[in-house]
């Protein structure tokens, strides 16, 4: 299994601090490791993997369920509006 360090990381998440990195693997399921007498932490490749896709396909179903809202054409109602509308589309 392929590792990934945790300054790897730094790039693909766009995170600048360690602490954010923990916690967005902690949230999303992805185990931080490291070996025995290393202070270098890792994780699993794959897991990051799933990860990322669970995420963009979360927020695929999220863009395609939203309900598309139909813009009405504005329609003045008093008098004063009428005219400012007028002087905006002269």
């Amino acid at each position: 299994m392929e590792r990934m360090y945790l300054e790897e990381l730094f790039e693909i998440l766009k995170y600048r601090d360690h602490r954010s990195i923990r916690r967005w693997c902690l949230n999303n399921q992805v185990q931080i490791l490291f070996d025995v007498g290393s202070k270098w932490r890792f994780v699993l490749k794959e897991e990051l993997e799933k990860a990322l896709n669970r995420i963009q396909q979360e927020t695929e179903k999220q863009v395609s369920g939203r309900k598309r809202v139909n813009h009405r054409k504005y329609t003045p109602q008093g008098e004063i509006e009428k005219a400012f509308l007028s002087t905006l589309q002269t």
